[in-house]
């Protein structure tokens, strides 16, 4: 015990004025007892001025707040993870980057705070770990594959190993000047092994790989890694609790108490917790008794010998999902993430000054690429093993390296136990290394290459051949939707020569923090990619899936696979594009709800129809696939009649309006296929350019190559089509737009049709497209589906506008 102002380790720790401490001078360990204040009889204040002592703790607050959050926008502008911009945001904070001046221990770390600070730090990573737990569903153990544990087993056994051996080599570098711990090869390795689930999740959802086969291996061997550090932290707490039957006692303990939990409470929770509610809602009391049930968990864990994190974790764990669960979510979580975790990064920082570092650069160097190598390298192998090429390998290698706020738990703690400080700084420059590498390489190594969509023969509907699958990717952005865009699948004749595969995708908006995920409803799934639950508002997601479920057992189609992506809109679109990519699709289907017209006044845009329109103006520009935008306007009302076994559908006519181009050829393509339904009666008509026409054509070569094509294409159709009583082609010569809009009034007047398809006619070279272009209100439904969208004619016809697949 002494009273010391100039000790080095005093001034290390950031203390300023008078204190009484202990110091241990082997491991720099600061032990701080009281903080003195002497009255100031020369100022007015009875003390001291308050603004120049000590910034008030909210104020402390605000400033630990602003500059993590400021390193997080900027670290996520050069794509670099969340869990580096904590650390080095709280890094600022500590003795590393200020020194030990005097303002800084003023304002930024006041050692009257401290104490404080680690409470609320404790308390906030108490809560975190809860939420964890929360995300985590220990029942999709039983879906592993080998190959993943094989990885987990690989990685974990060799990192220890080979953290052994840079423990040793450490001490070997620093000449004696640090001695060896019994439990330090332990913590050193254990840090190593940790691959962290929450924060993986967030990197490939942001780097949009999640669904991908890398995607798919890393988060599920991430999910296993982080239940084996858990392990890992339980154990190595445990034993290096004192000497004697002690740590045996602890872990004993910890064990009684994980059990209780699983087979005891577990179960009471899941009876009790859906009887307590009134529909959809919670009362707040049912809140605050988990808000303190986290809390009392905590402490239960501590008592037991391990650490209040663990006590959150399992009361997150033994959660049932539900409608509670998404209410905790947002009543709770970003307060406990984003303002009390952060405390525990500012205790971490105020016990890390780089400037007591024991090795020369080359040597710390040597130590780094060491460490980050070893689990790139056996993950690397043993990928290739499992058949994944080099460059998923490595990917995949640099993604398990992944480091979150458990290892530096274990990092911190191993310091309290068993570390050297020196040896402690050596790892945090390890740790930062890793996350530092974990989302630039990736991106650089495997999602700018994936995002060259690799080719297939069949991205378009022109270019299946007989008897193959016709594979579609449903865009379903709310329940209303699903029914027209259903219909038109059913009435898209799916047959065993060319059955109709369908994946249909809920698109859901990201709300608050939590992570773009993309969901796999489907029992069968062999991965763990129904790991991370979600804490999204799950009662608007299920009656869809439902829905979809039934519609499959309809057997009108070969079979549906129902997933569910939660993105923000501005991205939503490169999910939709990776998984029409991953399932090789030929065509993509997305409902367009345009706001009808009242007296001659649009209905307001709200800002879902806003973000949907900028979801598919997206899409059209980066599809790999051909895309087709649906405005449902009766085709979903359409009855299906039940007979006993057997579906009856209502007669559909649909007419297809071909000006020419590429589109339309495609959307030709789509309407020959409907033909081939039973229950379809199809009208095609040609709207061809007259002579009072070609003195508006610009580029005369351009225009006859393409009238060419389309002469040729239509040729085919008509040739195959001749005996069928069913299908109609007819040819209308229009000059300019003024009689196209005349003709097409003239065609819904003769006839009423349900369905009405055309192509977006991008780049259309026909000279009557000018005149609609010039009214044209949604440039993503092209100049004559927009009209036709806005007309009073065909007010009572669904629309399909095809756009079709054009390598960029």
């Amino acid at each position: 015990m002494m009273d010391d102002k100039n000790n080095p380790a005093y001034e290390e720790a950031g203390f300023s004025g008078r204190s009484i401490f202990d110091i241990n001078h082997q491991t720099g360990e600061i032990s701080q007892y009281a903080y003195l204040k002497s009255p100031n009889f020369d100022s007015p204040w009875k003390k001291v001025n308050p603004l120049f002592e000590a910034a008030p703790f909210f104020t402390n607050l605000a400033v630990i707040i602003f500059l993590i959050r400021i390193f997080f926008l900027l670290f996520s502008l050069v794509r670099l993870p969340r869990f580096l911009a904590e650390i080095v945001g709280a890094l600022v904070l500590g003795t590393s980057v200020f020194g030990t001046q005097d303002w800084t221990s003023i304002f930024l770390r006041p050692p009257a705070h401290t104490q404080a600070i680690e409470t609320m730090g404790e308390i906030g990573l108490t809560y975190y770990m809860f939420f964890v737990g929360l995300e985590m569903d220990l029942t999709s153990l039983r879906n592993l594959e080998k190959k993943v544990m094989c990885n987990v087993a690989a990685g974990i056994v060799f990192s220890l190993v080979a953290g052994t051996g840079l423990y040793f080599l450490i001490i070997h570098f620093t000449h004696g000047q640090i001695s060896a711990h019994t439990l330090g090869p332990l913590f050193f390795g254990a840090c190593l092994t940790v691959t962290s689930f929450p924060d993986l999740a967030r990197i490939l959802s942001d780097l949009k790989i999640l669904y991908t086969n890398v995607g798919r291996m890393a988060l599920s061997s991430a999910f296993l890694n982080d239940l084996a550090s858990w392990v890992f932290v339980i154990l190595t707490i445990g034993f290096s609790n004192g000497q004697g039957s002690g740590p045996f006692i602890s872990v004993a303990a910890t064990i009684i108490f994980l059990f209780i939990c699983w087979f005891g409470i577990r179960p009471i929770l899941k009876s009790i917790i859906p009887s307590i509610h009134s529909g959809d809602n919670y009362s707040d009391a049912y809140l605050y008794c988990i808000f303190f049930g986290v809390l009392v968990f905590g402490f239960i864990g501590d008592a037991c010998g391990t650490h209040s994190m663990v006590g959150g974790f399992t009361f997150g764990l033994i959660m049932p999902p539900g409608e509670l669960q998404t209410k905790i979510t947002r009543q709770l979580e970003e307060f406990a993430t984003g303002i009390l975790l952060p405390f525990y990064f500012v205790t971490v920082a105020m016990r890390s000054n780089f400037e007591y570092l024991p090795l020369e650069i080359l040597d710390l160097v040597v130590v780094v690429v060491l460490a980050c190598s070893v689990k790139v390298v056996i993950t690397f192998i043993v990928s290739l093993f499992c058949g994944m090429s080099l460059r998923e390998g490595l990917t995949l290698g640099i993604l398990m390296n992944t480091k979150g706020i458990l290892s530096l738990i274990m990092l911190n703690i191993g310091r309290e136990k068993a570390l050297h400080f020196q040896i402690y700084l050596i790892m945090m420059i390890i740790l930062m290394a890793m996350t530092l590498m974990v989302k630039p390489l990736p991106y650089l190594i495997y999602c700018n290459r994936a995002n060259d969509f690799k080719e297939h023969n069949q991205r378009t509907i022109e270019n299946i051949i007989d008897h193959a699958d016709f594979r579609v990717l449903l865009c379903i952005h709310d329940l209303h939707s699903i029914a027209g865009l259903t219909n038109l699948l059913e009435y898209s004749n799916s047959s065993k020569q060319s059955p109709i595969i369908v994946f249909a995708v809920h698109l859901v908006e990201l709300t608050g923090r939590t992570t773009a995920m993309m969901i796999v409803h489907d029992k069968t799934l062999t991965s763990t990619d129904k790991d991370h639950r979600p804490s999204y508002d799950k009662k608007n997601v299920d009656p869809v899936i439902k829905t979809l479920e039934e519609f499959e057992k309809r057997g009108l189609v070969e079979s549906v696979l129902p997933l569910t992506v939660v993105s923000p809109y501005d991205t939503m679109h490169e999910d939709i594009c990776n998984l029409a990519q991953d399932k090789l699709t030929s065509l993509i289907l997305i409902p367009f709800n345009k706001p009808s017209r009242s007296n001659g006044i649009h209905c307001v845009h709200n800002h879902k129809f806003s973000s949907i329109q900028k979801v598919i103006q997206n899409l059209l520009k980066k599809a790999p696939c051909s895309v087709g935008i649906l405005i449902d306007r009766g085709i979903g009302l359409a009855t299906l009649m039940h007979d006993g076994i057997d579906y009856q559908r209502q007669q559909l006519r649909v007419v297809m309006l071909f000006c020419g181009g590429p589109d339309n050829r495609e959307a030709l393509a789509y309407s020959y296929r409907m033909a081939g339904c039973p229950n379809v009666n199809l009208t095609v008509i040609r709207l061809v350019p007259g002579r009072g026409a070609e003195d508006m054509i610009g580029d005369v070569k351009d225009f006859e190559m393409e009238q060419s094509i389309d002469d040729e294409y239509v040729n085919e159709f008509k040739f195959r089509t001749m005996c069928d009583s069913s299908i109609v082609y007819g040819e209308k010569v229009v000059d300019n737009a003024e009689e196209l809009m005349k003709v097409i009034a003239n065609v819904f007047d003769d006839f009423s049709f349900n369905l009405c398809i055309v192509g977006k006619g991008e780049n259309l070279i026909t000279p009557f497209s000018e005149g609609l272009s010039e009214w044209m209100e949604c440039e993503e439904l092209g100049a004559l589906g927009d009209y036709l969208s806005m007309s009073s004619f065909a007010q009572s016809a669904s629309i399909l506008v095809i756009k079709k697949y054009k390598a960029h």
